[in-house]
């Protein structure tokens, strides 16, 4: 039996997974309590994202044996996986102290001490992964992008450096140092970074879409920032379905069954793929997508009605082998809406907006906003263009999605109007760069959007494109703002995720609040290290309906 699990760890070691699967279960056939087989039977179906089966598997692995350290540290990333970090944080501390000399295991525990957001401890890991072992590239790696988070810009790079000098083709320490480089301001050493990164890994969506950031910022032309963008989220959208071959198709529709998806991001997908058959727009697969994917939210709604699922803003749904086989084709083809001529005005020209720059600088609170604020031709395109993209990409917690402009969220007429801000509100825009800009569109079931959270730019610029009609509750669903700036020592994730802190902070500082009530075409312009959050929600739950909102930043803190 032993020289059988040799040879099946031999496969799994090459990457031979259904070679080693096989080889598992057979042993296992023979010797059910073999945790050996058992628990790497388990990472097999974590590598492939069923990470339900991998749990279970591992799971009986360590009730045999409670002091498998190694089933503890994939259990720990099995656990991350499913969301559940308390839990695997106590596997991967349990590694520790059952391999305390174990340079991965330390790192492993940095990793999800960083997701949890306990900073300083994450660094003692991570710093005693590179004592225990002082060539372990990706800890120091990791350790840089702990001290970037924390805004420790120069040490970051040392981390990098380092990781690099250890190993010359680190793909991703070259991507991290072009982020740290890009926030000191060196932007030409960071796209040198960025261009390298793509070398070694052409398939990186991420170092894609922060080199197109810096294209946007004004590094690059218009036509290569769209290009940039548009590739970008195609090579996301080949990461996670695949590029339509036979064996890719059977992979990725095999992964996509062993795991679970969002049941708002499914209802989102199936509303707009109907949008767009009753707008007459074919996309390969859409039918078959609707079938199924009707058919799986109808299947969840019941669970619910019959409380096997806690609610709408929580529940996860599991597509059969079938069912994903026949959705992947459409989830496999993008689809953009094309601007055949771009309207000849962004912004709308009746609005005399050296006036409204004036209202905003000789504001005390630097909080506004503007009605009208875009020309009719270039609403109207805005409003088709986010109903009928595909570029809804990113999942957030309170059931609404998002899109990026590093990431597919790109036109010639997103970037006209960035251009004409600065042209018609020079001294509000003119000397800060645009640094990104995207849109959120939202679940109207849930009555709730955007956590309270702050922006590391200088000016924030939110406008709302959902024609009023649709807005149930006149005088909600806008933006409440908090007339106190964030602290300038807090790091990114203290003012975007610490909610009860950020609140204790407002109660601490009497800080007032602005609420600017829902309208289309409204614009809210104001100081971005101010806190903000979305007002209460009450829209029409038709697809139409969702209520989108714009986001541009400018300049950096």
């Amino acid at each position: 039996m032993a020289k059988a699990l040799q040879v099946a760890v031999r496969h799994h070691g090459r990457g031979r997974l259904n070679e080693a699967e096989t080889a598992y279960t057979r042993i296992l056939a023979h010797d059910p309590d073999n945790v050996h087989a058992r628990h790497l039977l388990g990472v097999i179906h974590h590598q492939r994202g069923d990470n339900i089966a991998a749990y279970d598997l591992i799971s009986k692995a360590l009730e045999t044996d409670p002091r498998y350290a190694d089933a503890h540290g994939n259990m720990g990333h099995v656990l991350t996986a499913l969301g559940r970090l308390d839990e695997a944080l106590h596997h991967f501390t349990t590694q520790v102290v059952l391999e305390p000399t174990l340079a991965e295991a330390h790192n492993n525990l940095g990793q999800a001490l960083h997701q949890a957001g306990r900073l300083t401890d994450a660094i003692d890991s991570y710093q005693m992964a590179v004592t225990l072992k002082p060539n372990f590239a990706e800890a120091h790696c990791n350790n840089g992008a702990l001290h970037q988070e924390m805004g420790h810009l120069n040490d970051a790079l040392a981390c990098y450096r380092h990781a690099l000098q250890l190993r010359p083709n680190y793909a991703e320490a070259l991507s991290r140092m072009g982020s740290a480089l890009a926030q000191l301001g060196q932007n030409d050493e960071a796209v040198a970074c960025y261009q390298e990164a793509m070398r070694l890994n052409p398939m990186d969506a991420t170092t894609l879409a922060n080199l197109t950031s810096l294209y946007i910022s004004g590094n690059a032309d218009t036509e290569t920032a769209i290009e940039g963008s548009l590739r970008s989220l195609k090579l996301l959208q080949l990461a996670r379905y695949g590029d339509g071959a036979a064996d890719s198709n059977d992979t990725i529709a095999s992964r996509l069954s062993s795991g679970d998806m969002a049941l708002f991001r499914l209802k989102h997908d199936v509303e707009q793929a109907g949008y767009l058959l009753g707008q007459g727009i074919e996309v390969p697969g859409i039918r078959d997508f609707c079938d199924s994917g009707q058919g799986i939210l109808d299947r969840a709604t019941q669970a619910i009605l019959q409380k096997m699922e806690p609610s709408h803003d929580t529940a996860r749904v599991r597509l059969s082998r079938d069912e994903a086989a026949a959705m992947l084709p459409y989830l496999q083809t993008g689809h953009l809406f094309q601007i055949d001529e771009v309207p000849a005005f962004a912004l709308n020209p009746e609005i005399d907006w050296r006036a409204e720059e004036q209202k905003y600088l000789q504001s005390d609170k630097q909080i506004m906003y503007a009605d009208d604020f875009l020309a009719p031709a270039a609403l109207k395109w805005f409003q088709t263009y986010c109903l009928v993209s595909k570029v809804w990409t990113k999942e957030y917690q309170n059931s609404y999605l998002g899109s990026f402009s590093d990431q597919g969220f790109i036109s010639p007429l997103h970037l006209k109007l960035a251009s004409e801000l600065k042209e018609k509100m020079p001294t509000l825009f003119g000397a800060h760069p645009l640094r990104r800009f995207w849109g959120f569109k939202y679940d109207a079931r849930l009555g709730k959007g955007i956590n309270v959270h702050a922006d590391f730019a200088q000016i924030n610029l939110n406008f709302w494109i959902t024609p009023d009609i649709y807005n149930l509750a006149t005088g909600t669903g806008g933006l409440k703002v908090y007339d106190v700036p964030s602290p300038a020592n807090w790091h990114f994730r203290a003012y975007n995720e610490s909610k009860e802190a950020i609140y204790a902070f407002i109660a601490e500082h009497e800080a007032q609040s602005v609420t600017v009530p829902y309208r289309c075409n409204r614009a809210v312009l104001f100081n971005s290290a101010y806190f903000h959050e979305t007002d209460e929600l009450h829209f029409e739950d038709t697809y139409e309906a969702r209520r989108i909102n714009i986001t541009y930043l400018f300049g950096s803190r």
